[in-house]
């Protein structure tokens, strides 16, 4: 059967300030709306990130791209200060998509697209995802010179040079909107060798809002030339986590992706959440500095109940391990730790399914359940199956009750169906 909604790319055009914009619209296949991700380009746009856009609708995004008046064809005169009623209309079109949903949306922007994204972020709370890839902060520390905006208005219309670099020395710095991003899920990418917008430049954004996750990209200039499959990859992964959602049944409860400062905070409850004992060597601070795109925090009116941390095989593709995982007594056998397999946006083309593997420590007893009759009883439930070489061995010790830790279990999904971060 046809899904409701194939996968297409389509032209699009329409009206910002009575003027016509023109852009296209990816869309991902799916029987239901899908999360939409709206790209913003910099100026003038010759990186329209339309890899990024294909890689978003192979990922069971919508993605729209447009072309800021005065620009690449859209009608009108180009200046810096139409830019958000721009994406204002860009955002209402969007919104007319049956196949949108309304409540996952998403910008991503480079460069002044970057800047964009957060100051239009900053005002509509309707994006729940902000994705800023080298953006500028504050037009007082950039490097760009008078040639530069020369350069720039040759691609654009209605504009002269002098004219872009007064509207753009006039913009209002991020740093002035700030205390609207503090709560906001923001992925901010940047490039180590980013002469426009040197890592330098983004320390008042970080110390300001802290709950930013940030990726540094070593060989990232600033289109991240060297690096963009690992940028897109980084992009499209932060996007999948944050939109992800427990189910319907666990109201009240809220997952997202790690951040660096949960560190401090998961290492407070180690102890008391394992019986006084000390775990804390087994989860060094690297976890949640490089691998927050496949962990997770679970909370409840703000407070911690749940985590996992998980990264992706770097050898063997499609497989990724779950580490560590840390459920608080108190919700324990409450099916908290079944929510945890996290429904994603499905692939426009099938796959071959890929694992996920758990590897328990000795000392780590929230990964023995998954050794447990419970356990294997609701993966045979599920679109799951134990590895052959494992279950012999699993079954076996269940029947003769030996409480032996397996090291390893590996359940095998088809990635057109679900995600899975699984543990108890």
């Amino acid at each position: 059967m046809s899904p409701q909604f194939p996968a297409d790319l389509d032209g699009v055009t329409f009206y910002s300030h009575g003027c016509k914009v023109l852009g296209g619209f990816y869309r991902a296949e799916g029987d239901t709306p899908r999360p939409t991700v709206i790209l913003l380009h910099g100026v003038p746009g010759v990186e329209k990130n339309l890899d990024l856009a294909c890689a978003l609708r192979d990922a069971g995004f919508n993605c729209l791209y447009f072309h800021y008046r005065g620009c690449w064809g859209s009608e009108g005169r180009y200046s810096f200060n139409g830019l958000l009623g721009d994406v204002r209309a860009a955002t209402e079109w969007v919104l007319t998509q049956p196949s949108v949903d309304a409540s996952r949306l998403a910008l991503v922007g480079n460069s002044l697209g970057g800047y964009v994204t957060l100051a239009a972020g900053a005002a509509d709370l309707r994006f729940k995802a902000l994705v800023p890839l080298c953006p500028l902060i504050d037009p007082a520390t950039d490097n760009l010179t008078r040639k530069d905006f020369d350069e720039f208005a040759t691609m654009l219309n209605g504009v002269t040079g002098a004219e872009l670099e007064a509207q753009w020395r006039a913009l209002t710095p991020i740093t002035q909107v700030m205390d609207r991003l503090v709560s906001r899920s923001i992925l901010l990418i940047t490039g180590d060798r980013d002469t426009l917008f040197p890592p330098e430049h983004y320390p008042p954004l970080l110390e300001a809002v802290p709950g930013i996750t940030w990726r540094r990209f070593a060989e990232g200039d600033h289109s991240f030339s060297l690096c963009r499959p690992a940028v897109v990859r980084a992009v499209v992964a932060w996007l999948t986590t944050t939109f992800a959602a427990l189910p319907d049944q666990l109201g009240g409860f809220t997952v997202r992706a790690t951040v660096e400062s949960d560190h401090a905070r998961i290492l407070n409850v180690l102890s008391a959440w394992w019986g006084g004992r000390d775990l804390s060597h087994l989860l060094p601070r690297l976890y949640f500095q490089h691998f927050n795109d496949t962990s997770f925090i679970v909370e409840q009116n703000g407070a911690l109940v749940a985590f996992l941390i998980g990264f992706v095989s770097q050898l063997e593709p499609g497989v990724a391990y779950i580490y560590f995982v840390g459920v608080k007594p108190e919700h324990r056998q409450t099916g908290l730790a079944r929510a945890k397999c996290i429904a994603s946006p499905r692939p426009s083309t099938p796959a071959p399914s890929p694992s996920i593997s758990a590897s328990a420590s000795p000392l780590a007893p929230p990964l023995q359940i998954m050794m447990g009759r419970g356990k294997i009883e609701y993966h045979s439930r599920r679109p799951f199956e134990l590895d052959q070489s494992f279950r012999t061995r699993i079954t076996r010790k269940l029947r003769s009750r030996i409480t032996q830790r397996v090291k390893r279990v590996r359940v095998i999904r088809p990635i057109r169906d679900i995600r899975v971060f699984y543990s108890h």
